[in-house]
């Protein structure tokens, strides 16, 4: 009967802290810049900052990977979903804990309309800004 309600009272735990892992209420962090309007052309630079969302519990599920805290950060179409794909990858190894990274735009890079992602299965996004030639 011990062994039993110690069993229980595992399973409980685990599926308690499984449900509120799976279900944060609120984005995990919030990408803060680039600035929406701004406008860059090839060769700028361009700082993107984001800042975790104060209460939350586990930041990384589905954005980042638990071990080494790396994701993929890229260009998302205005318009895309929080599971849309990116339109253009830029690094696959970004640091999430570094909450800084600096991108220049290529001569690869299409103009347009663009947000920048953080996260490899969810995405939060920048504001949107403009690409020009």
């Amino acid at each position: 009967m011990f062994l039993r309600l110690s069993l229980l009272i595992i399973y409980a735990a685990i599926v308690s802290l499984t449900e509120g892992y799976l279900a944060e209420r609120y984005p995990p962090f919030i990408v803060t810049s680039p600035a929406s309007g701004q406008v860059f052309k090839h060769g700028d630079s361009i700082q993107v900052t984001w800042e975790l969302v104060p209460g939350t519990r586990f930041p990384l599920y589905g954005y980042a990977a638990a071990r080494t805290a790396k994701t993929v950060g890229g260009l998302l179409k205005s318009d895309a979903s929080k599971t849309g794909s990116y339109v253009k990858e830029i690094d696959t190894h970004l640091s999430f804990l570094d909450f800084s990274y600096t991108w220049t735009v290529d001569n690869k890079t299409q103009p347009g309309v663009y947000r920048f992602g953080i996260g490899f299965f969810y995405h939060e996004a920048s504001p949107t800004f403009h690409i020009t030639d």
